[in-house]
């Protein structure tokens, strides 16, 4: 493992991202995934620095332009938080000093390690304090080849074992790759989840600029497809096909494309991402009956919001006089205007509804269905 990179580029603490509030305090990963956007940054195969104490990490996430109590946090997405001791030691101290402030955000954990026994103890104590904790278990069936340096067989344990404790779990299906996306690897994996987790976020390869060429060492199709490097995403399209039926294999086990749908299921909560209504929701998500109906009766008494709503909204994140469109026959909001996609992604959060903008192209955020970029399918 190379632990001597010099070039490593650093997040804020406390950022926006499309779904959450991400809070990455400590960040590089010892994992080496060859799909993983870390490697263009230098943080990945790297030791995971601490750039916050827990007590200041919590200070931080309260002083956020980008915090609201009710408003889902996603905590150490620079680096896998249960793949060393001292990251999984910050994780126990910042649980504590949240639980401490009476901080009850929504909050996520995304890893692919094994969650230890006593780290499991904590998560569940964490809960019946009243922090609602989600685990996002990411498998996708790749080898160690691909996902370099994750131990395979301790996470497939890990789903029963978290399950167990009553915690919540959502299976991240990402990426989908060719090599991951034969019969035999997806109905192993879904059977997985569907057993244990509550539902499956599905979402494809981001294929930044500059990991392009990287990227297409592991699936050549993306140096010759156009247009791979502007997508939401890109999916083979046998896996594309497949998680758009997976209600056949498992009519009881709801599947999602977008985050904050399944956050919403999990939490027991309506859309508040403005996705109700939408394409993602009509034909991708496979949302069951008693969300539908959640969503459905949230959205038939919102008010849809006036222009001087949001044109407050917009000042407050010190967009101005930006001209916008407030669509006549929905909510939708398009500013006219280049946009960061955290601030996009925190006025969608500030509406309640669909934010349309002009990307940023000075943005180092990767695309996303937030900033307007569309699934691109390969096959």
């Amino acid at each position: 493992m190379n632990l001597l990179v010099t070039s490593r580029v650093r997040t804020p603490v406390v950022d926006q991202h499309a779904t959450w509030i991400a809070v990455n305090p400590v960040q590089g990963c010892p994992k080496r995934c060859r799909y993983c956007f870390l490697h263009e940054r230098g943080q990945a195969g790297v030791a995971p620095e601490v750039l916050a104490d827990p007590a200041r990490t919590v200070e931080m996430l309260l002083a956020s332009p980008f915090y609201a109590p009710t408003r889902p946090v996603a905590l150490y997405t620079w680096t896998d938080v249960m793949a060393l001791p001292v990251s999984r030691e910050h994780l126990r101290s910042t649980l504590l000093e949240l639980d401490q402030r009476g901080v009850r955000n929504p909050l996520v954990l995304i890893t692919k390690c094994h969650v230890p026994d006593d780290l499991i103890a904590d998560l569940v104590e964490a809960r019946h304090r009243g922090i609602p904790l989600v685990v996002y278990l990411s498998l996708s069936g790749l080898d160690d080849s691909v996902e370099r340096g994750v131990r395979h067989a301790p996470l497939w344990e890990t789903f029963p074992r978290l399950a167990a404790a009553g915690i919540p779990i959502v299976h991240y299906w990402r990426p989908g790759t060719p090599a991951s996306s034969t019969s035999e690897v997806m109905e192993r994996v879904l059977d997985h989840a569907a057993a244990h987790a509550a539902c499956t976020m599905a979402a494809g390869l981001k294929v930044e600029s500059a990991a392009l060429t990287r990227l297409a060492d592991m699936w050549p199709d993306l140096a010759t497809t156009e247009g791979v490097t502007t997508a939401e995403g890109v999916y083979p399209r046998a896996f594309w096909e497949f998680i758009h039926r997976t209600w056949q294999r498992h009519p009881g086990h709801p599947l999602f494309h977008t985050n904050s749908c399944a956050l919403a299921h999990v939490l027991g909560r309506p859309d508040t991402f403005g996705v109700f209504g939408g394409t993602t929701c009509r034909l991708r998500n496979n949302c069951p009956v008693p969300q539908r109906s959640r969503c459905h009766d949230a959205d038939a008494v919102r008010a849809r919001p006036d222009e001087a709503y949001v044109r407050a909204a917009l000042r407050r994140r010190g967009l101005g006089d930006v001209p916008f469109t407030l669509a006549t026959d929905t909510r939708d909001v398009t500013v006219h205007a280049a946009v960061a996609t955290a601030t996009a992604a925190a006025l969608t959060h500030d509406l309640r509804t669909r934010v349309h903008v002009d990307r940023d192209q000075a943005d180092g955020y990767w695309n996303s269905g937030t900033a307007g970029a569309l699934p691109l399918i390969i096959g």
